[in-house]
């Protein structure tokens, strides 16, 4: 798969998911080889990080505030399902 096609399948994605369809995004990574889910999982990583980041600075944070955030978030995640 090129990185063109990485690209649109990674949109793809984000779009299943932001309609709420989670079904449809596994659908769309069920018949890739394992290599292309993980450059389009590293992708959706970059994609969160960068996101992250611009919303530490809008409330005039940086990267480190990105960061303690991300690590809030995993924490309560963590706390309100147990550690599943």
């Amino acid at each position: 798969m090129s990185e063109y096609e990485w690209d649109r399948t990674t949109m793809a994605v984000v779009a299943s998911a932001l309609s709420g369809d989670s079904d449809g995004a596994v659908e769309l990574l069920r018949p890739l080889p394992q290599r292309d889910v993980c450059h389009i999982a590293v992708r959706l990583a970059a994609m969160a990080a960068d996101a992250l980041i611009v919303a530490a600075q809008d409330t005039g944070g940086d990267r480190e505030e990105a960061l303690s955030q991300w690590q809030q978030c995993i924490l309560q995640h963590e706390t309100e399902h147990g550690g599943e």
